[in-house]
């Protein structure tokens, strides 16, 4: 059973959303955590919208994911891994994760399976995957930037920072 640190969902949310619990994308995703529709009828999120249902949800998908994932790969990797999994799906971070294995690198590594995300946007690659086609540089960036967002929160929830120190 895993745990997750509250700063981490606040990333997750303000990369999905900017912490809009509104938010739409053209692509059909909603609210904060911008579940897909299916993904939130998985977990039983009834109103997309409703903030609280929308970050219990994510979470909840996370933490799937991160079962998902083999148990030999430790932390952070398999936390990295769950998030290009929540941005593309589980079937294609298993294509590159074969992609990274085939490229004699390390498939339980995020750094060398974040180093092939980008291939999955090459036919040369793609064609031999499972699931195809994949804009696995979007899975990239979304992951490095909720890393920045995570470590700029741990940062401030961590020190004395001069706006939090005067309550404003």
């Amino acid at each position: 059973a895993y745990e997750l640190d509250w700063r981490l969902l606040a990333a997750i949310g303000y990369q999905e959303s900017h912490w809009d619990p509104e938010a739409k994308s053209y692509t059909g995703v909603r609210g904060l955590m911008m579940l897909t529709r299916r993904t939130a009828n998985q977990l039983g999120v009834t109103d997309r919208l409703d903030p609280y249902q929308s970050v219990e949800g994510g979470a909840r998908y996370l933490l799937e994911l991160q079962g998902r994932i083999p148990d030999r790969i430790p932390e952070p990797d398999r936390t990295w891994m769950a998030l290009a999994a929540y941005n593309m799906g589980m079937g294609h971070l298993e294509d590159v994760r074969v992609i990274t294995q085939k490229r004699d690198m390390n498939p339980d590594s995020w750094e060398d399976v974040r180093q092939n995300l980008g291939l999955l946007t090459q036919e040369k690659w793609y064609r031999d995957t499972r699931y195809g086609y994949a804009r696995g540089f979007e899975a990239k960036q979304y992951v490095e930037n909720i890393q920045s967002y995570y470590e700029t929160l741990i940062w401030m929830d961590t020190r004395e920072h001069p706006l939090l120190a005067q309550g404003l």
